[in-house]
């Protein structure tokens, strides 16, 4: 422990005799004022030093026989009076925590028991207090004393307490010594020493101890002292000890003269001012003026024997560290020099000085290189970085060696030590935090508590920056979601405690370090499940205000109406796509806090005619239920929403119908409030208004379901349609006709009151006539079939009356009924009441069903609770039935493997495996079902193929050779039985589903050959008569007809190309994927379905294989035109034209970017782009004309729901332009103009709902649109300099947010625009926005009030493009140094803004402005932000900046030196600066703060002015 306070003054050096002499060694310096206050070190026995003899030595004695005393101050003396305690004088706490690494060093003196010093009372009390790092502990002043004091009697020490056994006595002749009285007055001898020749005998040793040392002109008499001899000049003069000189002597009194001054009215200032200039003068005289000596302890080479006995020295506290530093060892550095001080356990105070001792030595080591300035603080920084990875090693190295013994010591002194080192700044701070927050990051969950125990002790100084504070609270929140999603979260749960604990404080407390989209999009989710089950109000406000901040840097902040509807309409498109995804639900009513805008787009989006599908209903219905939660009147928006659009499509209407009777049924479309407001607009009164192509909203009337009414509902709905004209009756009579005709389809006996038909009508007729119905009557129908008919049956089943299933048949029927009235939810109902027949093909038939309408039972809901019915009756029907359940384990594989999102993956896995496992168990039985003749059935040669088969079947694995066999048997027999439609050919295809069982992979090689080879047949029949039986049993997979139907470059350009049926494969296949199919001899009404799924899947699963096989196929019907081929084209066919232009329109809303890609590619052939472009431009306009559409036009067309076909016909009219010859750049600059033009009139015309369409186009195209909107952006905003024009300030502004709108299109688009840095003029506009605001001229308030309403707003719109996660992500060193340079002016300016704004509260500005510049700083390089460090440091101590650019000014860095130009010379001027009055001026220059150089007891030779810290800064003067 060392013995001196951390003022670094070195202490007078204690007297010591020479070795092997007994004279003492008088002193060579004078005391300091410092030194007076200073206790000096105690020097100990040592057993190992040579110096013990010096140290212990004799000593001379004086003339009174005493003691000579030992170094120190008259202050020292009189600090170890009872009444006086220095708290600067502490005990070093025994369990120093790694808090307490900010304290002064203040160990205790400690000595051992043996150790007896000679000092005796002279050595000060410990302080019972403890000195704080902030505090400044003033300096003990002496007390008054007088000259003359009788000393009170002290008890002498008793002995008995101090040894065991009295001492032995000192029986030698003692000389005579006379005894001071005890009554004799005393004083301090003021530090002087003895008089030579005096001694101190042994019996007055202890009187030496005491305060006084000295007694007042005593001198015993012996005969020899100058004193006692009498003299003339004695007897006259009196004794001196020196003679005073002639000049001084005062041969009279002073009385005289002095008296009447002083009785003068000015005597008393005339004697203070004396005295001032007596002290003024003493101070001058005293004061120490010579340079600092100060040298670091030295280092020599030792022994590795004596430098283990230093290092041990170390480690022992009685060891005085000023005699340690005589013999600092070398090679003790670095890690090295930890490991040491660790494994002696060294003091943490003296490990430190030990380690300022090295690390002075070395950074010293640099400056006598002789280099320049640069290369020495490069080398220091360096040094201190090295230094600083060696602690990190060293505390890493220690904590991970836990199955050490005494790990939990070592742990703690190694943290402790590194915390001391941290916090007196001999560490690099920033890399060791950047240390601190990596290992947080990198840490498993067993390491995770001990991190967080090192990262608390610094976590203020981490969450103070930037840089290190967003690490750690994206490291706490990582660690924080996965233990909370852990499997063995209760395992964990102290662990999840801690942590949740840490992010709620951190919530409250550094909200700013939350400001991070990427990481907030990322744990948001399960912070706010955590908030929400706490209920803690102040946590859930916080994570409300942290959700908004970062939504406002993520989200598009163009919200005007069209941006929102086109948000909406893409979101709504998403959920029609991946309806299993409940997060684009939740994002969608988080769009905008206008509710009834978002239900509008919704009714918008469900009638549009490019959206085709009935399940856009079933999800508009979804959603529009969903939002009773915002308290949203349906039935009010629903009839506001048709009474502003007339609806004049009737395709259109006949949706409104479907969506109004859907919510009806579950009651959330209000039918008596709809009553109520058509008879407060006057009722019905004309015939038109209920006619089938009269207005929606009185139409409406008929279509709303009539058996969800009560009676008095249907009076007054019939009151209303007789004022109108309308047959009440002839409705009533229709329905009954309708269901009289659906119970002879259905082969059921007709009631007494049912109206009998004319005749039996067949089930297509009556599915025609039924889609041609009002939806009053399709939803009359369906609800009889659900609830009356399938329910009978089920109640009969349930009561166990022993009833009748329903049969497979007639669930057919009302299959097809119901899906011709498009009525699923009665659908839904008939599945779930067939689901417990036992009927294995009544069950696959019902998931079949499901499969099919899929989309429709996912936007209800349904899916998965249908499927995990059917599933649950799998179990049951695998243990009754075996190998009967194949057909519904068959279709239930098949559908599981489309429940994606559900969580079902392993359960499709299982399926999978089952069906393949009872197929190889029962080959012979593996099929799709049988009839029980089916052996009988097979002749000849299919009779003798399926008994090889059979006979495969015994082995264990099959034979390829055998398999190609069997394969080309079959194969060629099913050519045989083609276009025959023979029963036979479905029989081939089940022997060869039952041949695929052996070897999957190679019978679908074998497959592909063999389709390869039917397509190069110039004469066969149609493909739709061989492929589809083969697809319906499980032979055939899309994958394999995809691969066979592509259609190579080689072959496109081929001479002569492919001739007879062989030209039109394309156009077969696709016609085939179109065309729905009846019940045939070679495919039943299963298989037919089956297909139906198929198809189905093509157009949702493959779009990206369909669209090239579409383009093939027009350029084979271009070809075979050209040709005029005499076989019939398939497309030349009208409803094949149809059904491909609503097939077009799926896969567009699919993937518009794959479907634009496809129809842009270059085309050597003229005809197909012509095909193309009318195909396309009939997509756009359905009911116009084909031909090419301009940029205009097309621009024109756009809306949200057109969006996505006009990005078709746009890039196809770009890449028609497109040329390889000469005048390409030409072309291709005037396709940028008449674009760019196109762009700016829509603009003008405030028309930007083409914006979507741009992030689609090719990335120059796309730059180029940007470029040209940010310019016109940048160049409306106003500035000092060109202040706008009163008259068109709304014009521009209204047109700044138009441009904004395609600025954030382009940018939000993803691949379409390419990252680039922040622009000049955009940071110049950003200042001239500063200086608007800044300026305080009356002339200019409405201009500021412009900025601060929309100005501003919108250049931190535009900003926040630059704040998503993926502008964000992109690393800043890959930009151009242009773009670092111009994104750290930008934050500068910014910095400025946030100030600013403090000016004005009321505004929300400068909160956002903060939160961009948090994101902006996050990508920022590490030389951009020095260089904004160096411009705001200087000018501005706000505690937001150094947050937020990540820098803690370190407090030896601000430190001034004052150099007076001239002393002062005038005594008022003296006066003056005595007084702290200084008028003298003073130049200021930085104070260089060596850290590593602030040691205490640095040598063992004190010097005047060796301490660090030089004297002459604190004016010290010597004492005399």
């Amino acid at each position: 422990m060392t013995s001196r306070p951390p003022m670094a003054v070195p202490q007078r050096q204690p007297q010591r005799t020479l070795s092997g002499s007994g004279l003492s060694q008088s002193p060579t310096h004078q005391r300091t004022l410092s030194q007076q206050y200073l206790p000096q070190s105690p020097i100990r026995k040592s057993d190992t030093f040579s110096e013990q003899a010096s140290d212990l030595g004799d000593v001379a004695q004086n003339r009174y026989n005493t003691l000579p005393r030992r170094g120190g101050s008259r202050l020292k003396l009189e600090l170890a009076n009872d009444g006086i305690e220095h708290p600067g004088f502490s005990e070093s706490p025994q369990n120093l925590d790694a808090l307490s690494a900010n304290k002064v060093f203040t160990p205790s003196r400690v000595m051992s028991m043996n150790d007896v010093s000679d000092a005796g009372d002279m050595t000060p009390r410990t302080s019972r207090c403890q000195t704080a790092d902030d505090d400044s502990v003033p300096l003990p002043m002496p007390p008054l004393r007088t000259r003359l004091v009788v000393p009170a009697k002290r008890p002498e020490p008793s002995t008995t307490t101090t040894t065991s056994t009295p001492p032995k006595k000192d029986a030698r002749p003692k000389p005579f010594v006379l005894e001071t009285p005890s009554i004799a007055p005393r004083y301090p001898n003021m530090g002087k020493p003895e008089p030579a020749g005096k001694t101190r005998t042994k019996d007055t040793a202890r009187a030496s101890t005491d305060l006084c040392v000295g007694f007042a002109d005593f001198y015993p008499w012996n005969g020899q002292h100058p004193e006692d001899q009498f003299t003339d000049s004695i007897i006259r003069h009196g004794y001196f000890d020196k003679a005073p000189a002639q000049s001084t002597q005062e041969p009279a009194s002073a009385k005289t003269p002095l008296f009447p001054a002083m009785k003068h009215k000015n005597g008393l200032h005339t004697l203070s001012s004396l005295f001032t200039t007596i002290l003024n003068q003493r101070r001058h005289s005293g004061q120490i003026t010579s340079a600092s000596t100060f040298k670091p302890p030295p280092r020599v080479t030792l022994t590795d024997t004596k430098r283990e006995i230093w290092l041990k020295d170390l480690a022992n506290p009685a060891i005085s560290l000023r005699r340690l530093s005589r013999t600092i060892p070398h090679g003790i550095r670095g890690k090295v020099l930890l490991e040491q001080c660790l494994n002696k356990n060294v003091p943490t105070d003296r490990a430190v000085w030990l380690a300022k001792c090295v690390g002075a030595n070395e950074i010293r080591a640099f400056k006598r290189k002789g280099v320049n300035g640069t290369f020495v603080m490069g080398g220091e920084a360096k040094w201190i970085r090295d230094w600083t990875v060696f602690v990190e090693q060293f505390v890493e190295s220690v904590t991970n060696a836990f199955h050490e013994s005494e790990w939990k010591t070592k742990v703690t002194y190694a943290i402790r030590l590194a915390t001391h080192l941290y916090a007196e700044h001999l560490l690099d701070r920033d890399h060791y935090m950047d240390w601190l927050v990596s290992g947080l990051e990198n840490s498993n969950h067993a390491k995770l508590p001990l991190w967080l125990l090192i990262i608390h002790i610094y976590w203020k100084d981490i969450l103070k920056l930037r840089r290190h504070g967003r690490r750690l609270v994206n490291a706490i929140l990582s660690h924080h979601s996965s233990i909370y999603y852990h499997p063995d979260r209760d395992i964990l749960l102290p662990l999840a405690t801690r942590l949740q604990a840490l992010v709620e404080s951190l919530l409250i407390t550094s909200p700013e370090n939350f400001i991070c989209p990427a990481t907030w999009l990322k744990y948001r989710d399960c912070l706010a499940e955590i908030s929400g089950a706490n209920n803690n109000e102040s946590r859930s406000r916080a994570l409300k205000a942290i959700d908004l901040r970062n939504d406002y840097l993520t989200s598009s902040n163009a919200k005007s109406q069209p941006a929102l509807r086109s948000i909406v309409v893409q979101l709504l498109d998403s959920i029609y796509r991946t309806p299993h995804d409940d997060a684009i639900t939740r994002q969608l009513w988080k769009t905008s806090e206008n509710k009834p805008s978002i239900v509008r787009t919704i009714l918008e989006w469900c009638t549009s005619l490019y959206r085709p599908g009935v399940a856009k209903v079933y999800i508009a219905a979804t959603l529009l239920r969903s939002s009773t939660e915002f308290d949203i009147d349906i039935t009010r928006t629903v009839l506001e929403f048709l009474d502003a659009d007339p609806l004049q499509e009737t395709a259109r209407k006949h949706l409104v119908y479907h969506l109004v009777s859907e919510l009806a049924r579950s009651g959330h479309f209000l039918i008596p409030q709809y009553i109520q407001w058509l008879i407060a607009r006057g009722g019905l009164l004309d015939a038109s208004q209920t006619a089938p192509d009269g207005p929606c909203i009185t139409r409406l009337l008929v279509e709303i379901p009539i058996h969800s009414l009560n009676e008095s509902m249907r009076n007054l709905r019939a009151t209303l349609l007789r004022r109108a004209r309308f047959s009440v009756e002839d409705e009533a009579q229709d329905i009954a006709m309708a269901i009289s005709c659906v119970k002879g389809t259905l082969s059921i006996p007709l009631g007494p009151d049912d109206i009998p038909a004319q005749k039996p009508m067949s089930l297509k007729k009556l599915s025609r006539r039924l889609e041609l119905s009002s939806r009053s009557l399709k939803t009359t129908i369906s609800s009889w079939l659900s609830n009356d008919f399938v329910g009978g049956f089920a109640q009969n089943l349930q009561s166990g009356k022993g009833g009748m299933e329903l049969p497979k048949t007639m669930f057919e029927t009302i299959r097809t009924l119901l899906e011709s009235a498009e009525d699923f939810t009665m659908l839904e109902n008939v599945l779930k009441m067939s689901a417990p027949c036992s009927s294995t093909e009544l069950l696959a038939c019902c998931t079949d069903t499901v499969n099919l309408h899929l989309p429709v039972f996912t936007a209800t809901g349904a899916a998965k609770p249908l499927f995990q019915l059917l599933y649950d009756r799998l179990k049951v029907t695998l243990e009754q039935q075996g190998v009967g359940a194949r057909p519904l384990l068959a279709s239930l594989a098949d559908l599981a493997s489309r429940l994606t999102g559900l969580g079902l993956e392993d359960v499709s896995a299982q399926l999978q495996n089952d069906l393949v496992r009872l197929d190889r168990s029962s080959a012979a039985d593996a099929s799709s079902p049988l009839s029980d003749n089916m052996a009988t059935q097979l002749q000849d040669v299919e009779t003798e193929l399926s008994e090889q088969i059979e006979k495969l079947a015994t082995y264990s694995s099959a034979d390829k050779r055998t398999m190609e066999h069997l394969f080309y048997a079959i194969a060629k027999r099913l050519q045989t039985y083609w276009g025959k439609k023979d029963e036979r050919q479905r029989l081939c295809c089940i022997l060869l589903m039952r041949l695929r069982v052996f070897d999957i992979h190679h019978f679908g090689e074998l497959m592909r050959d063999w389709v390869q080879h039917i397509r190069r047949l110039p004469n066969r029949r149609p493909i739709s008569e061989l492929f589809p039986p083969l697809f319906s049993s499980g032979c055939l997979s899309l994958p394999i007809l995809f691969s066979t139907a592509t259609r190579s470059r080689v072959q496109a350009t081929q001479v002569p190309r492919t001739t007879g049926y062989a030209s039109i494969y394309m156009q077969e296949i696709l016609q085939m994927l179109m065309t729905p199919f009846s019940p045939s001899p070679i495919m039943t009404s299963e298989d037919c379905y089956r297909f139906r799924i198929i198809q189905d899947r093509a157009r949702r699963d493959h779009a990206k294989e369909l669209m090239p096989l579409i383009r093939d196929a027009l350029a084979e019907y271009s070809e075979s035109r050209n040709q005029q081929a005499l076989i019939e084209q398939p497309l030349e066919d009208e409803q094949t034209k149809d059904r491909l232009l609503e097939l077009f329109r799926d896969l567009v809303l699919v993937d518009p970017s794959a479907a634009s890609r496809v129809v842009s590619l270059k085309s050597p052939e003229p005809k197909l782009a012509a095909l193309i472009e009318r195909w396309t431009t009939k997509l756009l306009v359905p009911h116009g004309g084909g031909g090419q559409k301009s940029f205009e036009q097309v621009l024109e067309l756009a809306n949200e729901f057109t969006l996505p076909f006009c990005q078709v016909k746009l890039s196809l009219n770009l890449a028609l332009d497109e040329s390889s010859g000469p005048e390409a750049s030409e072309r291709v600059h005037s396709q940028f103009e008449l674009l760019s033009k196109a762009l700016d009139n829509a603009i003008d015309a405030n028309n930007i709902m083409w914006t979507g369409m741009l992030p689609s186009l090719t990335p120059d195209i796309t730059q180029h649109m940007r470029n040209r909107a940010e310019s016109r952006f940048l160049d409306i905003i106003p500035s000092l300099k060109n202040p706008p024009d009163e008259t068109l300030r709304h014009k521009d502004i209204h047109m700044a947010e138009n441009l904004l709108t395609v600025i954030d299109s382009i940018f939000r688009g993803g691949s379409g625009s390419r990252v680039s840095p922040l622009s000049s003029a955009l940071v110049d506009k950003l200042a001239d926005l500063w200086d608007i605001l800044a300026s305080r001229a009356n002339e200019y308030a409405s201009l500021r009030s412009a900025v601060l309403s929309h100005w501003l707003p919108l250049l931190f719109s535009y900003l926040t493009l630059y704040t998503s996660p993926s502008a964000s992500a992109v690393d800043a060193s890959k930009l151009p140094l242009a773009g670092g340079e111009a994104r750290g002016r930008a934050l500068i300016v910014l910095a400025g803004l946030v100030q600013e704004l403090d000016n004005h509260p009321s505004s929300n500005l400068g909160q956002r402005a903060f939160d961009i510049a948090l994101a902006l700083v996050d990508s920022l390089s590490e030389e951009a932000r020095l260089l904004c460090v160096r411009a705001v440091k200087d000018t501005t101590a706000d505690p937001r900046l150094k947050y937020l650019f990540s820098y803690a000014p370190n407090p030896a860095e601000d430190f001034m030196l004052a150099h007076r130009d001239k002393q002062p010379t005038g005594i008022q001027e003296r006066r003056a600066m005595a007084m702290g009055m200084s008028m003298i001026p003073e130049r200021l220059t930085p104070f260089l703060f060596r850290r590593w150089e602030i040691l205490n007891e640095p040598t063992p030779n004190v010097g005047e002015n060796d301490t660090s810290l030089s004297l002459t800064l604190f004016d010290a003067r010597k004492i005399k």
